[in-house]
């Protein structure tokens, strides 16, 4: 442990990036001579530089946000750009050409045009400010990610170049921001708050860890010099329409400035609440209410001299929700449930960070921070509700959920409170004259559940405990390092009762407290025509957490403990500048990440394992799992075509290893499933880009992904689906065998295409009424995801997933006109998604390959019976002309009707046309 401390402290690592530079030459515009000494100045902050010998300045460790940025010189005039954007982790370059002073002095003032080509990028990222997220019909940041190239999305969640959604680390100024557990997302930011979304897809330098396919990199925005701030409100409330009428209303505050005590001390605070009837995006409007909300603060201190930075940052976000339909995609069983499943998660981040300038050329940074995630799933508790009269905006109250203190605190032991207790809370599992349904010929498989709690209890927790130490430095106009060192201590929790009303129910829980630590150093190396980034990561990471070495031999008390481990990564990423206007980069790199930690931790505490195995389909965790890696390899082609159009080209290709996925253990006296590190993929593709820059009112945007993602499983759960739902391999009879060849993985979609055009028309626009006025149009294409095709047996008619479904495409509007109102702009907005209604199916039947029949063959009459109003089994409903007898013609068209309302599946397709209005005061 001493040699992998001193290793440690000896590397480097540099948290997340939030700061960019800025760099460039001053010259006289007549001569081309450059002027030595000038001053470079960031405006409202105290950053600037002095030019040297060449006339060239660096300003390094500018916070990501859009600047004002001025030169001057004695005897010249001076020269300011506007809205100079500054990227987190990348160079902004200015030029200012001074022309000298004849009689007075006259400032010169220009819009600055954001380099199209970062020279000193090797990685492929792309970064959308604030001000881009502003003109884009889109309400949340996840919108904007799945705008970017090789973004996919499919019903197991983002997926970035073929990769699992749990493959993708977010980070937030700098923090990690990802349920240890499951490897999800924690923290929605709402997008009020963000000043840059970064998605870095390829090639991510050594400072990333624990990503294998994908880094998010959310920077939020920080006071300004002045008081400026907007309230927002969005909605479709006023549709008298139920088609267009989702309950959907949006409220956004946000202001920021500086403190009057002293115009040092700067803050920025931000808020969102949003409720809805109907939150799906689906076919068509299904009840399922919504409400979240999110508020951002952030308050700072810049030092004498641009010396140092102290900021505090703090987020906490609320969100609840109604699941509809639970189950897999087509099991419409538990479609009339009274009482649904309801989903609350909690999300709270504390950070301080601490910046300081050492010298012009080293800057160090400390930062330390918590973040707490809490989710609770289960049935909601209306009575206890009503009992204490709660509010709109109260906590949903979940049955059982007074148990969870004692879970936290140790008072109860864990299986008394979520066995002997949980069950008490929950009513049977029963359904209307089950009995009755199962004697007709069909009615087995068609059985509706009309009453009854929904059958999972569950509740995850994480507190966790992040430090970051850093240093950069730079060394001439050559070399810039980043050193330093990462730790993050987990306190993870779990409980679970998948049945709570069995004597032997599905439970589990835990509580584990790991850690990681890791470091990395790097060198930035920029010589005239050629740039090189060059890393070694070190991750250290120990589950802390042991087992049973036999669980299914009760006599055997031998324990396995986890085994620490550790990773080496090397990373190289070159760009090589042809001209300034075009550039080919290569990168290279080994990537590793621990598994969800529920594979490592599900059901292998000492007090569950033994009891669990008892019972069939047990999925235990393996404390002895591995890191997963990928080896990544990826060349590009930048090209700027002229002042305005730019275009670009990516290849990349993924070998993909130790991916985490469940088997079959043949153990006695009963079978478990297990996880271990199996699953294999490769991914390749090519991304093409095209690009207009802003001018002459309008600016334009496509990008064209295609893309192969193959492997052995498209999720760690996915061998024991397909085994529990058929077990036997129709072709042998024997039992079903994990894959031995890879074969395309669920979210394989091999074309996509996003596009963006946006008009933005000025304020002295001749025609008025369109004065200030800008509007975006968002295209895109997908084409389909592969499925299975299987007979009415359940039995594969080919390989896996050798089969597609049908693509979609979509369009996606937004409008917004502008009016100063005295010191007040006011703003009416319009969103449209799906503007031309498309169909867009996103799942299909495998027997038939549509997503509106699953091929079941239609009965004869001959198969029903007449009922007449004193049989039990008489149903109204089927009675069509209220005769007192159901005829066997009526009993045929009745169940007809219930097999198409089983099969019709709304969630099979993405949502129709919605639009939306909204104003805005800003100030």
């Amino acid at each position: 442990m001493k040699k992998i401390l001193l290793l440690l402290l000896a590397g480097v690592f540099l948290f997340a990036a939030e700061y960019g530079r800025i760099t460039g030459k001053v010259t006289d515009s007549e001569t081309g001579e450059a002027l030595i000494g000038a001053n470079v100045v960031v405006e409202g902050s105290e950053l600037g530089a002095a030019t040297d010998e060449k006339g060239e300045f660096s300003v390094p460790y500018v916070p990501a946000g859009t600047y004002t940025v001025s030169a001057s010189y004695l005897g010249y005039d001076p020269y300011t750009y506007t809205n100079v954007v500054v990227n987190a982790d990348q160079t902004t370059l200015l030029t200012f050409r001074l022309k000298p002073t004849v009689i007075e002095v006259k400032g010169v003032t220009a819009v600055a045009i954001r380099e199209p080509i970062v020279l000193s990028q090797t990685q492929t990222g792309h970064a959308v400010t604030s001000q881009e997220m502003n003109r884009l019909p889109v309400t949340s940041i996840n919108q904007v990610i799945t705008l970017q190239a090789g973004v996919v999305q499919s019903g197991l969640g983002t997926h970035i170049r073929g990769g699992r959604p749990e493959e993708i680390t977010y980070f937030v100024d700098g923090m990690v921001t990802k349920v240890p557990q499951t490897g999800a997302q924690s923290a929605q930011i709402n997008a009020s708050a963000v000043e840059e979304v970064s998605v870095i897809s390829g090639g991510f330098d050594a400072e990333y860890g624990d990503a294998l396919s994908g880094v998010i990199n959310i920077v939020t925005k920080e006071g300004s010099n002045k008081v400026a701030g907007r309230v927002s409100y969005l909605t479709d409330d006023f549709f008298p329409q139920k088609n267009l009428n989702y309950g959907y209303n949006l409220y956004q505050l946000s202001f920021g400035g500086p403190i009057p005590i002293s115009t040092r001390l700067r803050y920025f605070l931000s808020g969102e609440m949003m409720l809805t009837d109907s939150y799906l995006d689906i076919y068509y409007k299904v009840p399922s209410p919504r409400m979240n909300y999110k508020a951002q603060a952030r308050l700072s201190y810049n030092f004498a001299n641009a010396k140092g930075k102290v900021t505090l940052s703090g987020f906490n976000s609320r969100d609840q929700l109604m699941t509809w339909a639970p189950g897999n995609p087509g099991d419409m069983t538990l479609k009339y449930f009274q009482n649904n499943p309801m989903n609350r998660a909690k999300n709270w981040i504390g950070s301080a960070t601490f910046n300081y300038m050492i010298s012009a050329q080293t800057l160090t940074s400390l930062k330390v921070g918590m973040t707490h995630y809490d989710r609770l799933y289960g049935t909601r508790d209306h009575a206890y509700e009503d009992s204490t009269n709660a509010t709109w905006y109260s906590d949903y109250r979940l049955k059982a959920e007074h148990l969870i203190k004692y879970l936290i605190d140790g008072t109860l032991p864990p299986k008394q409170v979520i066995i002997d207790s949980v069950m008490m809370y929950h009513e049977e599992y029963t359904n209307r004259d089950v009995d009755a349904i199962r004697q007709c010929p069909y009615g087995s498989e068609n059985i509706f559940y009309t009453y009854g709690d929904y059958r999972v209890w569950r509740y995850w927790a994480n507190d966790d405990i992040q430090a970051r130490f850093d240093i950069s430095h730079s060394v001439g106009k050559i070399h810039e390092l980043k050193t330093g060192v990462d730790f993050i201590q987990y306190k993870l929790m779990y409980f679970d009762n998948n049945l709570p009303w069995v004597t032997n129910p599905f439970f589990d829980y835990y509580k584990r407290s790991p850690f990681k630590l890791a470091g990395y150093v790097q060198d930035k190396m920029d010589f005239e025509g050629l740039i090189a980034r060059v890393g070694l990561r070190f991750d250290y990471f120990d589950a802390k957490t042991f087992t049973w070495e036999t669980p299914n031999v009760f006599q055997d008390s031998t324990l396995s403990k986890a085994p620490a481990n550790y990773k080496l990564s090397p990373r190289l990423g070159i760009s090589l500048p042809v001209t300034e206007r075009m550039k080919f980069r290569f990168n290279y790199g080994h990537y590793f990440q621990q598994p969800a930690l529920d594979d490592l931790y599900g059901t292998t505490d000492t007090a569950v394992i033994r009891v669990a195995i008892t019972r069939g389909n047990t999925i235990v965790g393996n404390v002895m799992l591995k890191p997963e890696k990928t080896v990544m390899y990826e060349f590009g082609l930048e090209n700027q075509l002229s002042e305005d159009f730019i275009f670009g080209f990516t290849s990349y290709f993924k070998d993909i290893y130790d991916l985490s996925q469940i088997r079959l253990v043949n153990a006695l006296p009963v079978p478990y499933f297990e996880s271990f590190n199996v699953d294999y993929g490769n991914v390749k593709g090519f991304e093409f880009n095209l690009k207009k820059m802003m001018s002459s009112m309008w600016s334009f945007n496509i990008n064209y992904t295609l893309q192969f993602a193959k492997g052995t499983g498209s999720y760690a759960g996915q061998f024991y689906r397909d085994f529990y739902n058929s077990g036997t391999d129709p072709y042998t009879g024997l039992p079903l065998q994990p894959p031995q060849i890879d074969f395309w993985l669920d979210f394989d979609e091999r074309s996509s295409v996003n596009s963006d055009f946006t008009l933005e028309l000025p304020k002295d626009f001749v025609f008025i009424p369109l004065q200030n006025f800008s509007s975006t149009i968002v295209f895109s294409f997908h084409s389909g995801h592969p499925y299975t095709p299987l007979d009415l047996r359940g039995n594969k008619l080919g390989d896996e997933n050798s089969a597609r479904m049908p693509g979609y495409w979509n369009v996606d509007f937004s409008a917004q006109r502008r009016v100063p109102v005295g010191p007040v702009n006011l703003a009416i907005d319009v969103l449209v998604a799906n503007l031309f209604n498309t169909q867009q199916i996103t799942t299909v039947y495998e027997t038939t390959g549509q997503p509106n029949n699953h091929g079941d063959v239609e009965p004869s009459l001959g198969q029903f019976g007449a009922l007449s109003i004193s049989s039990l089994r008489y149903s109204p409903q089927a009675d069509f002309n209220h005769d007192g007898l159901c005829s066997v013609v009526e009993m045929k068209r009745d169940y007809m009707a219930a097999l198409k309302d089983r099969y019709d599946d709304p969630t099979f397709y993405n949502g129709p046309l919605r639009i939306q209005v909204g104003v805005n005061l800003g100030f």
